[in-house]
């Protein structure tokens, strides 16, 4: 009876032993497995975003100057102020071309009044056609003289010639104005072009009228949309890239020329396949890229991958993966092909 009792203590300390061991080696494997994050593989969106850094610029630029040379006689505009089309800006001292206007007025009164007492003789065929046609004539140059002086003293008004705003002023009363000289340049914002330079792997993707937003970081990072107007046909020779400008309405007149915007274009079809994060993507000792998929069992396995554009939203993959594999984004430098994992997210 002693014996059996003996037996049946030994037989329960076997027992929780064990079962003391079985949780231990339990809790050891859950401890040997990798904790990672994962993500759910992702179709390419349809459109797609390429994303640009860029400068906005006015949508014209109007440089007025003085027909005349002359000296600056007052300026009535001062730069950032709105003008409207036919509002005097500047003008010269006109005392010369006054005086060589009233000289051509009176020349062509002399020559009015000889034509006048001519005529009727003409008429009469008292005077030869010779002598008539010389009056004619010298009527005419008088007109055409007196004509240009009043040009001239025109000249010495500067007006513009468009709505706008003054966007530079380039004299001062008492400087000297030259022809061809820029003395006031008038901008035009109320439409305003983002400038972003593109690259040359991703012109071909470019038309007119694609869509895009901007974002100004001076306006609070205020968005406004636009489209693509402008397509450069000359590369830059040493960053091997392409002007485009995209135009953008500003109606509430906040953005000004020379803030630095960011612009995404959307890029219709340039996708294909599907879309991972990009700080799941390794490169082995071969340089072939390879990301880690978490398979039912929770086992990590490699696979390797055939990648495409780095977008907006990571990394475009042609081939390798597919919709709902669970690829790890977090711990993958820690894995090895068929380690167990642990996911976490």
């Amino acid at each position: 009876m002693r014996n059996r009792k003996n037996l049946l203590v030994l037989s329960l300390a076997a027992c929780v032993l064990l079962i003391w061991g079985c949780s231990g080696n339990s809790g050891n494997q859950s401890d040997l497995a990798i904790k990672v994050q994962v993500e759910k593989v992702k179709p390419a969106e349809v459109n797609e975003e390429l994303a640009y850094s860029g400068t906005i610029e006015e949508s014209e630029t109007i440089p007025l100057s003085f027909s005349s040379a002359g000296n600056v006689s007052q300026v009535l505009v001062s730069e950032g102020v709105m003008v409207t089309k036919g509002q005097l800006l500047a003008t010269l001292n006109n005392a010369t071309y006054q005086n060589n206007y009233a000289i051509m007025q009176a020349t062509q009164q002399q020559a009015e009044d000889a034509y006048n007492r001519l005529t009727p003789m003409h008429k009469n065929g008292t005077l030869p056609e010779v002598k008539y046609v010389e009056v004619e004539t010298g009527l005419q140059k008088a007109k055409a003289a007196a004509a240009i002086a009043k040009k001239s003293l025109d000249d010495c008004n500067l007006y513009a010639t468009t709505d706008g705003y003054v966007g530079k002023r380039s004299i001062e009363p008492g400087s000297t104005a030259m022809p061809g000289f820029a003395a006031i340049t008038i901008v035009k914002i109320n439409k305003v072009f983002a400038r972003v330079s593109v690259s040359e792997n991703e012109i071909a993707l470019m038309h007119k009228g694609q869509k895009a937003t901007i974002k100004v970081g001076a306006l609070g990072a205020a968005t406004y949309g636009g489209a693509v107007e402008e397509i450069g046909v000359v590369a830059d020779p040493m960053a091997h890239s392409y002007k485009i400008k995209i135009g953008v309405p500003n109606k509430d007149l906040r953005m000004k020329p020379g803030m630095i915007c960011s612009a995404s274009i959307e890029s219709p079809g340039a996708v294909h396949g599907v879309v991972v994060s990009s700080t799941s993507v390794l490169v082995d000792e071969s340089g072939k890229n390879f990301v880690y998929v978490v398979s039912a069992q929770n086992k990590a396995m490699r696979k390797h991958v055939v990648t495409g554009q780095l977008l907006n939203s990571g990394i475009e993959v042609l081939d390798g993966l597919q919709v709902n594999d669970a690829v790890v984004v977090a711990g993958q430098h820690k894995l090895v092909d068929n380690a167990s994992v642990q996911i976490v997210n």
